[in-house]
C-alpha cells in the first residue's frame, strides 16, 4: 500500500508545479528611490534610504501590505504592495 500512497503524493505534488504559474503583477518591482537631481541614493543599510513619514523601512523579505524602503544591491529602493489577488 505504501508504494500507491507515495505515487498519489507525487503526482498531487507534480500537478500542483506545474500548474502554477507565477503572474508578473504578483512579483514585486522595487523602484528606485531617486534624489532631486534624479541619482539614486546609495546605502549600505536600509535605515540610509530616506523616507516619508507614511513610508516604513522594510524588516523582511516577506511580503507586505504597506510601502518600505529597503537597500538593495547598494541602492535605496522602494518596495510596494502586492495586488490582493496575489
Amino acid at each position: 500500500m505504501r508504494p500507491r500512497n507515495g505515487a498519489r503524493v507525487l503526482f498531487a505534488l507534480v500537478a500542483g508545479l506545474t500548474g502554477c504559474e507565477t503572474r508578473e503583477e504578483c512579483v514585486p518591482k522595487p523602484v528606485p528611490v531617486t534624489n532631486a537631481s534624479g541619482g539614486v541614493y546609495r546605502c549600505t543599510a536600509g535605515e540610509d534610504c530616506p523616507r516619508s513619514s507614511r513610508v516604513s523601512l522594510c524588516v523582511a523579505d516577506t511580503d507586505t501590505q504597506l510601502e518600505c524602503v529597503r537597500c538593495l544591491d547598494t541602492e535605496c529602493v522602494l518596495i510596494t504592495p502586492l495586488p490582493e489577488s496575489c
